[in-house]
């Protein structure tokens, strides 16, 4: 039975996400109080290569939280905090904690070779990832062979929720559902396999302890409570990554309902009881015990719009989202014209985890704009949605009955359309902008005893803003999409020799200059 009635304790959630520090301090009936935010500044080293100072993660943390609670009616009721984050992001640190070079993140793509080489059936069966360029096991084994002064000296290799649970409480802890996603740890047993840690050329010993997420870690360092303005006893709960808690903050709980989270990168994601690993989608370590989050993964999410915005859209808007620009779109006729849009400018992921495929539109006439692109960049997305889930369900053995979406893509009145209209089935919205952020949120209060169990926590949390039916052009869409299915077969071997055609300046990996990367989910 909750305990949730009346004004009870707030909790501060903090979702340390590619592009900000958000933080938003929540009441026990899932109610915002306070709110702030700090953006992240991301450097590209070099062609493929994305980089973050670590140090900027707990600056960005403090100041998200200190706005959040300059607007917080009674601070004294805060009890806990939790934090929630980019995964597969990576930073070895010195013997004091200081970085020894910048964070490698989710997003950098230098370590292909390494997942090639070394990203074995062995390895995805224990680690539960198919091989590919996002889990930082390839990029600490492309230190090895690049960098292997920086692994030697490097007394901790954390993930984010480690480095900010270390600012907040001087201990170098983090969950399982954290780490999980660097792929170093052994999915069916939650500890880290002495042979994955081989493969990454690490030691236990570097290592942050793992603990399951809820765990209660201890108070807040007092320097960090009177910054905040905070009394003494403020726990700090262990969290889990952004993508795990997106699924709790939609009240995604069971096998038979999916999350698909519209960010940078698309996922959708759902429960699963048991281990069954499978190239169809990527394994990691549920908040649920014995449960699995299945998900698959399309790194072209918001990022495919707001580049054709960026290149080809109205220029004082630097890629923002345009109104105008969709309203065009919308007024194209779905399928744009017979020209179909393989989304693959980040290469390919689920189910293919192909670093050398790439982008690509075929059916160009004389008759199609600039509208007629932009659509066709949305539908390809939904297109590899729609393949992604079909293939996460029969690996699975289990149908999703209901889809629930958030993110900055799932704003898109004309893309939650083309999206309920390609999976043939209703799309809900979340009412919440910030679902990870609430995800934290309900681990932190179950961790305080303010809800009997997690599940209660969730549905007590989630809101859902509104329902998106399929429409008139399902059947259109249908047809579409199997042209869509034959694209990518036939088309590997195109794109696999033009990737070897890489010009020389492509294939440097010793840039001597940072340029900041504009990244919008």
């Amino acid at each position: 039975m909750s305990r949730a009635q009346g004004s009870g304790p707030l909790v501060i959630a903090v979702d340390c996400s590619t592009t900000a520090a958000k933080a938003l301090v929540v009441n026990a009936r899932g109610s915002v109080v306070g709110t702030g935010a700090q953006q992240l500044r991301t450097f590209s080293p070099g062609p493929h290569r994305f980089e973050q100072h670590a140090p900027d993660w707990w600056a960005a943390t403090d100041r998200a939280v200190r706005t959040a609670l300059s607007t917080t009616p009674d601070r004294s009721r805060v009890t806990a905090v939790c934090v929630t984050h980019q995964r597969e992001s990576f930073v070895c640190l010195d013997g004091e904690g200081r970085p020894l070079r910048p964070a490698i993140l989710w997003m950098d793509g230098r370590a292909e070779a390494q997942a090639q080489r070394v990203g074995t059936q062995r390895v995805e069966q224990l680690s539960g990832k198919p091989a590919d360029i996002t889990p930082g096991l390839y990029k600490l084994a492309w230190l090895g062979e690049h960098e292997p002064a920086t692994l030697a000296a490097a007394r901790r290799v954390v993930d984010v929720h480690g480095y900010l649970v270390h600012a907040m409480t001087g201990r170098w802890v983090s969950s399982t559902s954290s780490v999980d996603p660097l792929a170093l740890l052994e999915v069916s047993t939650g500890e880290y396999s002495e042979e994955l840690l081989a493969v990454a050329g690490l030691t236990r010993e570097q290592l942050p302890e793992l603990v399951p997420s809820g765990t209660l870690l201890g108070p807040l360092r007092p320097d960090v409570a009177a910054g905040w303005g905070l009394g003494a006893g403020v726990e700090v709960v262990a969290g889990l990554g952004d993508g795990q808690a997106a699924g709790l903050g939609l009240d995604v709980t069971d096998p038979t309902s999916a999350y698909l989270v519209m960010g940078t990168a698309v996922v959708i994601g759902s429960e699963s009881t048991g281990y069954r690993p499978s190239r169809a989608y990527r394994s990691m370590i549920s908040a649920f015990p014995g449960h699995v989050t299945v998900e698959t993964f399309n790194a072209a999410g918001t990022y495919l719009p707001t580049w054709f915005r960026r290149e080809f859209g109205r220029p004082e808007l630097h890629g923002s989202p345009d109104p105008e620009l969709e309203e065009q779109a919308a007024a194209v006729a779905p399928g744009s014209d017979r020209l179909v849009t393989l989304p693959y400018w980040n290469a390919a992921q689920t189910p293919h985890w192909d670093g050398r495929a790439s982008g690509l539109t075929v059916g160009w006439r004389g008759s199609h704009t600039r509208a007629h692109f932009y659509r066709s960049l949305l539908e390809g997305i939904a297109f590899e949605l729609r393949l992604q889930l079909e293939g996460l369900e029969q690996a699975r053995g289990e149908d999703v009955k209901v889809i629930r979406a958030m993110g900055g893509g799932a704003r898109s009145a004309l893309w939650t359309q083309i999206l309920a209209d390609v999976f043939a089935r209703p799309i809900q919205v979340g009412a919440s902008g910030e679902a990870s952020a609430l995800g934290a949120a309900a681990v932190a209060l179950t961790a305080i005893g303010s809800y009997d169990s997690l599940r209660a926590a969730t549905h007590a949390l989630a809101r859902i803003d509104d329902t998106v039916k399929p429409g008139a052009n399902t059947s259109r869409y249908a047809d579409l999409l199997a042209v869509y299915r034959r694209l990518y077969a036939e088309t590997r071997g195109v794109m696999h020799a033009l990737h070897e055609l890489t010009p020389p300046t492509e294939r440097g990996t010793e840039e001597a200059t940072h340029d900041e990367i504009r990244g919008r989910a």
